[in-house]
């Protein structure tokens, strides 16, 4: 995988007699910067520099990259002057400047060496800082014990960083062996927000006003509202965040929903290349679980119905009640939802997104069907024709047994999709890794992929298993299952009595699952909308008359 490289942020006269240093500066950790080898490092630079009579630049700077797997020859600042010096842009004669050499890498001995002579050979000068030797092709040539000395060097750094990572690879094994084997055996310190751990770091404990803010969470997601409305909620509540954020943001709503550790599960994890690495299994019952597992699942679920197929954003008001579901009928892309001109709320207008976007296939515009239609009128024509529609099949007043499975089948599916979910980023990850990755990172993500394929194929046979099951089982729909339409939607005609927008935003989120429920989708043409309901026979209504007697003639359908 290429990646940006940075670039170096400082400009040079070619001009002058005084040659160039460059100052680098390489910690492995961001948190080393807050001791004194910053400081140390940059005021022997500049005493090297006057006593020399060099132009200084201090700009080289690779904070919290590692020179193990050599991120900071590929991405880092050093990469950029790599660069610039295979561009002839560094001049001959200038010095690089580091404390020691394995500030400039500590991968094998092989491959920093060949970095070292690369440097040399472009006329650019090593020194080290700390014991003030200086490594040149000049000096190298003349003085063969040099070079052995710098490969001793850079053979002791690439030791002293593989052992480093050996002991701490087998800390965490024997940790991560403990946690297995013993639920109070806790691996790290660093906790889920509505967590805290005891002195003797051997116990959890659940904080409860955190904990019910993240059920709440939980709720409002399967209700239908967003995690940017989420935030907004608890923000306009003065509800204090999780750690140390001014405030809450959608970014954080989605960890929290996302996490595994509110139903108790955590996945081991190394850093490997700069890549947190899953490591072993998961354990279950790491955390104290706060949320039910189906809760949890059903709310993957939903997020994932809601990515598909929206488009445009409710900006505070649930406007859209049909978001997800309302399709373009020329190309099948999804409406998207916008106001001009400072409309009420509920008058925006609804437009093919593909068509809006102008997106093209092949050098062709995948959809040219640019009208836009007003959605007030839909949302009433809509509405309107709901009691006519069929939805024996589609409302859940079945038997117990039924029930019962279907609730099931529900959280196979929703754990298949996370699974799936999971297995696309490991993929992904290995990919990146690429053929020069470490070994270790490729067997550690090879190993939880399988895992995951074993979990996917339970899964998979176990959703198998439920569909058959439904289908010889069958349906009793109980009696009155229009009179519960009938409730929703004269709840639905109350809303306008709503006086707090947030509780009329709760309201029509509401409202808009349920319609869900038992209409798949609503396809919009130029003249005409053809409402589909799950399993029964649509309804086309009319949104623009003079547009149908155009393409259609005759008189209109009642």
């Amino acid at each position: 995988m290429l990646h940006p490289q940075p670039k170096l942020g400082f400009r040079f006269a070619r001009t002058g007699t005084m040659a160039l240093a460059f100052s680098y500066l390489r910690m492995s950790r961001p948190e080393q910067i807050k001791g004194d080898s910053l400081r140390r490092q940059l005021e022997a630079s500049r005493e090297y520099a006057i006593k020399h009579g060099l132009t200084l630049n201090e700009t080289m700077q690779d904070i919290g990259v590692s020179a193990f797997r050599g991120k900071n020859r590929t991405e880092g600042t050093l990469a950029a002057f790599l660069d610039l010096i295979r561009d002839d842009e560094i001049p001959s004669g200038s010095v690089l400047l580091v404390e020691n050499l394995d500030r400039l890498s500590r991968e094998q001995v092989t491959t920093a060496l060949r970095l070292f002579l690369s440097i040399i050979d472009a006329g650019v000068s090593i020194v080290t800082l700390s014991d003030g030797q200086v490594y040149s092709k000049a000096e190298v040539d003349r003085d063969f014990t040099k070079l052995l000395m710098s490969i001793v060097y850079m053979a002791r750094a690439h030791d002293e960083s593989a052992m480093k990572s050996a002991r701490l690879v087998e800390s965490w094994k024997a940790k991560r062996a403990r946690a297995q084997a013993d639920p109070k055996a806790k691996l790290t310190g660093s906790i889920p927000g509505w967590l805290t751990i005891n002195k003797a770091r051997t116990e959890f404990r659940v904080r409860e006003d955190r904990a019910a803010i993240v059920r709440r969470l939980f709720e409002e997601c399967l209700s239908g509202i967003g995690s940017r409305m989420c935030a907004r909620r608890l923000n306009d509540e003065g509800v204090i965040p999780f750690g140390r954020a001014k405030g809450w943001r959608n970014t954080s709503i989605r960890q929290i929903l996302t996490s595994e550790a509110v139903i108790g599960r955590f996945q081991p994890g190394v850093m490997k290349d700069g890549v947190r690495v899953p490591e072993g299994p998961p354990i279950e019952g790491y955390f104290p679980a706060i949320v039910p597992e189906d809760l949890f699942f059903r709310a993957q679920k939903a997020m994932t119905g809601r990515r598909k197929g929206s488009a445009g954003r409710d900006r505070g008001t649930f406007t859209n009640l049909f978001r997800g579901i309302v399709r373009c009928g020329h190309c099948g892309g999804p409406m998207y939802y916008h106001t001009s001109g400072g409309l009420p709320e509920g008058q925006g207008w609804l437009q093919c997104d593909i068509a809006r976007r102008r997106v093209r296939k092949d050098g062709q515009l995948i959809c040219s069907h640019i009208k836009t239609h007003p959605y007030e009128t839909l949302e009433n024509y809509v509405l309107a024709c709901l009691p006519d529609i069929d939805i024996s099949q589609v409302l859940d007043l079945e038997n117990q047994a039924t029930a019962t499975l279907r609730e099931e089948l529900g959280q196979v599916e929703a754990r298949l999709a996370s699974a799936l979910a999971k297995q696309k980023r490991l993929v992904t990850m290995a990919e990146d890794v690429g053929p020069d990755g470490s070994s270790e990172v490729d067997d550690a993500l090879a190993g939880r992929i399988a895992e995951l394929r074993l979990e996917i194929g339970a899964l998979r046979t176990r959703q198998r298993e439920l569909e058959g099951r439904l289908q010889s089982t069958g349906a009793a729909v109980a009696d009155g299952e229009h009179e519960l339409m009938m409730a929703a939607l004269e709840h639905m005609q109350r809303l306008g009595e709503i006086e707090d927008r947030s509780e009329r935003y709760r309201a029509r989120s509401a409202f808009a699952q349920d319609l869900k429920r038992f209409i798949e989708r609503i396809d919009i043409n130029e003249a005409f909308a053809d409402v589909i309901p799950h399993g029964g026979e649509g309804i086309a209504l009319i949104l623009d008359p003079v547009e149908f007697v155009k393409q259609y003639g005759g008189p209109q359908p009642q």
